[in-house]
C-alpha cells in the first residue's frame, strides 16, 4: 500500500502531505500523552513526598503530647486514632496496615493524598493518618488547557515546518519531473519546442532538460537529413533504374542465344527486386516518423500471387513446390513495396533454408504464415538465410506494431508467423 501510494510522481506531492501531516498529528498526541503521564507522574511523586515530611511532623507533635486530630497546615490533617478519621477515608484505610496515594472522595471532587503507618509512643504502637488536599497543589483544569495549548502550538508549528519543507522539496524534486514528463507525453510532439524547467529545480534536472534539448535536436537533424534523402534519392536512385529495365526491355525484343536471355531475364529480375527494395526503403524513411501518415488498404490475393511468382523462378531452381492459400485481405497500412519486401525476404529465406520439398503461404486477414520443410533453425545448413533478411522484417513489423515470430516447426522446417496489428 505504501510503495503503490508513492510510487507516481503526481500525486507524491499530496500523499507526503498527508503523510506529513499524520506524522505531525501523530508527534502531537504522543507528546501531549508524554506530557500529561509525566505531569500526573511528578505531581504523585511530589505529593508523596510532601506528606512524608508532614508525617514526621505529625510524630514530632504527637509525641510531644498532643494527640487526635492535628492541623498541621491548610491542606494536611493528622489523626493518631482510627475513629477520628473520616468515615470514606476509614473504611478505605482500616483493612491496611500502611497506605501511601492518592485517594479521591465520591462526594468531594477534590481528591486527597493518604498516608498510613505506625509510630511507637513509650513502648505503645499508635497507627497514624495523614490526609493532604493534594489538588489545591496539583495542576487544575486552566493549567491543562494551557499545556495543551502549548501542545497545539507545537503541533502547528511542526505542520508549518514539514509544509514548507514540502513545499519546497516538490518545487526542487518533484514538480520538473512531473513538468517534463507532460512535456514527453504531450499528443503532438514538436521536436522545435525545446524542453523547459523551472529556475528553482535541482540542478540534476536542469542537466537532464539540457540533454533531453541536446537529444531532441539531434534526432530532429536526422529526420530532416532523412527527410532530405527521400526527396533526392527517390529522383536519383530511380531514373538509373529505369535506364536499367528500358534497356534490358529493348535487348528482350532483339534476336538472341538461349544464353543471352536467361542473362536478360537475370537482368530484369534483379531490375525489379532492386525497384521493389528502393520502394521500400524509401517508404520507410517516408513513414518513419509515423506510420499513420499512410493511407490504409487490403493487400490483394493478386498482390500476393504477384510476390510468389516473383520468387517461383529461385524455388524452381531447386525443384520447390510453392503452395499459396489466400483467406482473406488483411487491411494495412504498409504500401505494396513494403509487403513486397517482407513477403520477398521470407520466401527467399524460405527458399535458402530448404533443400527439397514444399513451401506453404498462408495468409488470412489476422496473419500471414509460411512454412518450409528445410532442416530447422538450430541445424540448417545455410546460416546467412535467417540474417539480414530477417532483420529487415522485423524492422518493418516493428514499425507497423505487427508481431513477427519464427521458430522450429513441429513436423516441417520453421515457420515464419506474422500478426497484423487490427487497425
Amino acid at each position: 500500500m505504501l510503495n503503490a501510494s508513492f510510487s507516481n510522481t503526481k500525486t507524491l506531492t499530496g500523499h507526503l502531505a498527508i503523510f506529513f501531516t499524520a506524522v505531525s498529528f501523530t508527534v502531537g498526541i504522543v507528546s501531549f500523552a508524554i506530557f500529561y503521564l509525566a505531569l500526573q507522574w511528578s505531581e504523585d511523586r511530589v505529593g508523596e513526598r510532601r506528606i512524608l515530611i508532614d508525617r514526621d511532623a505529625a510524630v514530632e507533635r504527637f509525641l510531644s503530647g498532643e494527640s487526635g486530630v492535628i492541623q498541621l497546615d491548610e491542606l494536611t490533617v493528622a489523626y493518631n486514632d482510627m475513629d477520628l478519621v473520616p468515615e470514606n477515608y476509614r473504611e478505605f484505610l482500616q483493612n491496611k496496615v500502611s497506605y501511601l496515594g492518592e485517594v479521591g472522595e465520591s462526594f468531594n471532587p477534590l481528591s486527597h493524598m493518604v498516608f498510613k503507618g505506625q509510630y511507637t509512643d513509650q513502648g505503645k504502637t499508635r497507627s497514624l493518618v495523614l490526609l493532604t488536599l493534594i489538588d489545591r497543589v496539583e495542576f487544575g483544569v486552566d493549567e491543562l488547557v494551557y499545556s495543551g495549548a502549548i501542545v497545539v502550538m507545537f503541533v502547528a508549528t511542526l505542520m508549518f515546518a514539514f509544509g514548507t519543507i514540502l513545499y519546497r522539496l516538490s518545487i526542487r524534486l518533484i514538480e520538473p519531473l512531473n513538468d517534463i514528463t507532460e512535456q514527453l507525453n504531450q499528443d503532438s510532439i514538436d521536436v522545435e519546442q525545446a524542453f523547459s524547467i523551472q529556475p528553482q529545480s535541482a540542478h540534476e534536472f536542469h542537466l537532464l532538460t539540457n540533454r533531453l534539448n541536446q537529444y531532441r535536436s539531434e534526432l530532429n537533424q536526422t529526420l530532416k537529413r532523412e527527410q532530405a534523402f527521400a526527396r533526392y534519392a527517390s529522383h536519383e536512385l530511380r531514373t538509373p533504374l529505369t535506364v536499367v529495365k528500358g534497356a534490358n526491355k529493348l535487348l528482350m525484343r532483339a534476336e538472341s542465344t538461349e544464353f543471352q536471355s536467361r542473362q536478360v531475364q537475370r537482368i530484369e529480375d534483379a531490375t525489379r527486386e532492386m525497384i521493389t527494395m528502393v520502394d521500400a526503403l524509401l517508404s520507410i524513411v517516408r513513414y518513419e516518423r509515423n506510420t499513420s501518415d499512410a493511407p490504409l488498404r487490403e493487400i490483394t490475393k493478386n498482390e500476393i500471387e504477384s510476390i510468389v511468382e516473383s520468387n517461383t523462378t529461385q524455388a524452381e531452381r531447386k525443384h520447390l513446390d510453392i503452395e499459396l492459400s489466400f483467406a482473406g485481405s488483411p487491411t494495412t497500412r504498409a504500401t505494396e513495396p513494403v509487403i513486397n519486401m517482407i513477403l520477398g525476404n521470407l520466401l527467399r529465406n524460405a527458399i535458402a533454408a530448404t533443400e527439397q520439398g514444399t513451401i506453404t503461404v498462408d495468409i488470412s486477414k489476422q496473419q500471414l504464415v509460411i512454412i518450409d520443410d528445410g532442416a530447422g533453425l538450430k541445424e540448417a545448413p545455410n546460416s546467412e538465410g535467417h540474417g539480414l533478411g530477417l532483420l529487415i522484417v522485423d524492422d518493418l513489423c516493428q514499425r507497423y506494431q505487427w508481431q513477427f515470430d519464427i521458430q522450429n516447426h513441429h513436423s516441417r522446417g520453421c515457420v515464419a508467423t506474422i500478426k497484423f496489428d487490427p487497425v
